[in-house]
């Protein structure tokens, strides 16, 4: 199976982890962890909002 082919599983707790999301945007230009620690609350943030409505 290729990469392209692998089914792609997400983290515990995580929407889309910073690892994929850096893949998506290609680098970010100056302080990568600023981005970084905001990219993680909020995609925490969608997590929890997702878990709240489906497990209603």
């Amino acid at each position: 199976m290729s990469e392209k082919e692998k089914k792609f599983v997400p983290e515990p707790g995580t929407c889309t982890p910073w690892k994929v999301k850096m893949e998506e945007l290609g680098g970010i230009p100056g302080n990568e962890e600023i981005v970084k620690k905001d990219w993680e609350r909020l995609d925490e943030a969608a997590y929890n909002f997702l878990w709240f409505w489906v497990h209603r």
